[in-house]
Order: C-alpha cells, then sequence, then structure tokens
C-alpha cells in the first residue's frame, strides 16, 4: 500500500488525499516527523506530503506527484483535454497552492482559537517521541509556525486586512461559481479542483475561525469541500465549459492580480541575488517577503505550459490573463531561471522546500 508521509491538518497533504480517495487509490497516513531520516534520505527533504510507492520509489511535491499518478491511469484526466482549458486549470492550481498559503497560515496561527488546536494536533501527531512537556512541545510548534510562515512572510498591521480580504475574496469567487456548477470548471473535477483543495479542506475548512466564515458566508463552498472529499470519477462526457465564462474569469482576474504579480517579483528578486523582496498587491504593499527558489520554478513550469500552446489559443487567453500579473506568463523578464529540476524528472527528483530550510528566517 502507498505511505503518505504528511499531516492529517497539512495543506497539500489535504489536496493529495482528495485525489487519492478520488481515484480509489488506496493508501496510509503517516506522521512525518518520526520517519524524518528515512524521507530525508528517499525524498531529499521532509514536507507534507511525502509517498513512498509499493516498489520503494519516493515521490515529493503534490503537483508532480498527482499529475505522474494520473498519467498511469486510463480514465478521464482531471486535466482537461482542451488545451486552453487544460492551462488554465493548471493556473489556478498553482494560485490556490502558492498564493493561498499566507491567509491560511494566518487564519492557523495568529488566532488563538485556531493556533491552540492546530497546536494539539501536531504536538501529538509530529512530536509523540520527544520526552517534553506537551504545553512546551505546543509552544515551540506556535513560536516556528507563527513566527516563520506569519510574521517573516509579510503579515502584520499594514497587511493583515489585505490578508484576510484575499480568504473572503476566494470564497466569494468560488461561492459564485458553485451557483452555476457543482466544480470549479464544470460537471467533473479537474485540478483546479484539487488544488483549491488544500487550502480550503485542511485550513478554511476545519481550522475553527476561517470555517466559521466559510459556513455563515460560503456555503456552496462548505458543501464542495465535503463533495470533494467523497468525489468520484464522472461519465467521460461530463461537460466542462466551453468557454470562459463570468465566474472563471472573476477567478482568473483574482490569480492576475496577486499570484502572478507575486511569482514576478520573486523572480526579480531572485535573479538579483536578493534573500528578501516588496510587492504591491492590490493597493496593498508586502514587505521583507522570503524569496523563494521553488516559486521561481513554480514560474517556470507555468511558462513551459504556455509556450506549448498554439498561437491561437496564446491569443484567446490573453483576453483573459489581465494585468498587472497576465504578461508574466509569455514575457522572459524577469527571468525564471531556478536551476531546480532541469530533467523534468519530478516527483522523482531531490526535492526542496519552499523556502530555504522549510520555514522563513
Amino acid at each position: 500500500m502507498m505511505r503518505v508521509y504528511g499531516s492529517r491538518i497539512s495543506y497539500y497533504a489535504g489536496k493529495l488525499e482528495t485525489y487519492l480517495r478520488y481515484r480509489g487509490i488506496p493508501y496510509e497516513l503517516l506522521a512525518m516527523t518520526p520517519h524524518a531520516r528515512e524521507i530525508r534520505a528517499g525524498a531529499g527533504v521532509v514536507q507534507s506530503p511525502v509517498v513512498r510507492l509499493d516498489d520503494g520509489r519516493w515521490m515529493s511535491d503534490s503537483t508532480p506527484t498527482i499529475a505522474w499518478l494520473e498519467s498511469q491511469r486510463a480514465k478521464a484526466s482531471i486535466y482537461p483535454e482542451d488545451a486552453g482549458l487544460r492551462f488554465l486549470a493548471l493556473l489556478l492550481e498553482d494560485h490556490a497552492d502558492e498564493w493561498l498559503w499566507r491567509p491560511a497560515m494566518h487564519y492557523r496561527w495568529s488566532h488563538r482559537e485556531d493556533r491552540e488546536h492546530a497546536s494539539g494536533v501536531l504536538a501529538d501527531e509530529q512530536l509523540p517521541f520527544l520526552n517534553r512537556p506537551r504545553f512546551l512541545k505546543r509552544l515551540a510548534l506556535v513560536r516556528r509556525q507563527r513566527g516563520g510562515f506569519v510574521e517573516r512572510d509579510g503579515v502584520c498591521a499594514a497587511t493583515v486586512e489585505h490578508v484576510e480580504r484575499t480568504t473572503r475574496t476566494a470564497f466569494d469567487l468560488l461561492e459564485a461559481t458553485f451557483a452555476v456548477r457543482p466544480f470549479v470548471l464544470g460537471a467533473r473535477p479537474t485540478i483546479a479542483d484539487f488544488g483549491f483543495a488544500g487550502p480550503m479542506l485542511r485550513h478554511f475548512g476545519q481550522d475553527p475561525t476561517p470555517a466559521s466564515l466559510m459556513r455563515e458566508c460560503a456555503p456552496r463552498v462548505y458543501t464542495w469541500v465535503a463533495r470533494m472529499w467523497e468525489a468520484a470519477p464522472q461519465p467521460d462526457d461530463a461537460p466542462l465549459v466551453a468557454d470562459v465564462d463570468a465566474p472563471l474569469a472573476a477567478l482568473l482576474r483574482e490569480a492576475c492580480e496577486t499570484h502572478l504579480v507575486q511569482l514576478r517579483e520573486n523572480a526579480r528578486a531572485f535573479a538579483a541575488g536578493a534573500s528578501r523582496f516588496a510587492q504591491v498587491v492590490q493597493g496593498c504593499r508586502y514587505e521583507g517577503l522570503p524569496v523563494s527558489r521553488y516559486r521561481v520554478w513554480c514560474l517556470e513550469e507555468l511558462r513551459r505550459h504556455w509556450r506549448a500552446l498554439d498561437a491561437a489559443t496564446q491569443t484567446r487567453l490573453r483576453a483573459h490573463l489581465p494585468e498587472p500579473g497576465g504578461s508574466v506568463l509569455w514575457d522572459d523578464d524577469p527571468a525564471a531561471a531556478s536551476g531546480y529540476d532541469p530533467e523534468h524528472a519530478a516527483p522523482f527528483n531531490r526535492a526542496i522546500h519552499v523556502f530555504p530550510g522549510g520555514v522563513p528566517r
């Protein structure tokens, strides 16, 4: 049976688990920390999720892991057949993976009830071997997670309103989408749904503060979370959107105003050899953000998928990928040269952390 090393409250393990349940792939979820040595030897870094296959091979990173698993199946793919729609699905997956991370971590670690819940789960799940009082384990986890993924990832008095508005915007956009169809792009799940499942299932859908907000303000999203958790493959002819309609256009506009702006500024800082950068997103200025080599690779991958489109499809999509971020997909400035996975071996390569050392410092 496949072994998935992660956490039952993990953003990306939740994304992968939702996919495995959808495909009916048996797996066992194991805590990472007690197996850190073997994970590091097999996959390169300890991060959630890491997968060990029955044949002994290791996989890391939910995005290429799902892509590889899906390539082994003959059933209707979660990647749309239409090349343009497939690209948009991949863009939305990346947006959900990378842009919604900051507000997800803010809600979990900035609010007392949420951090008490999360620190208790992680102390019991990941640190049972540590001979320390439980309250000290929880305190150490709070300091690490809140200090690294909240305070040192740009969340402060000047940005917190925008960080929380980002969450409400995501709820509003998905709520409008699910008013007209059961999944992000149509009558069956695509990779865009599995991307949004990461933050919506394990953070916004179960951490006390955002879960309460979701139930009150976005009940269709709350229902979709459960629908994804129990989803099964749909008929091959279950339709997807034929063109970019208003709900999809709004999701793409949000990705262009936020996620793609961050990818551009991060890549520019990485190319300059900086360790920190600033960005202005929707009028909010973020200072001292940690540069991520991994997110440079994310931009490389999006550009690679963009270049694979024919000219007519690119022209059609440009109308739905506005500034200030859209052009980063087809412009060469800034350069995106992470040096990561040049052989395109992921998920079987030696993985890297999103941030150096695993946590912004």
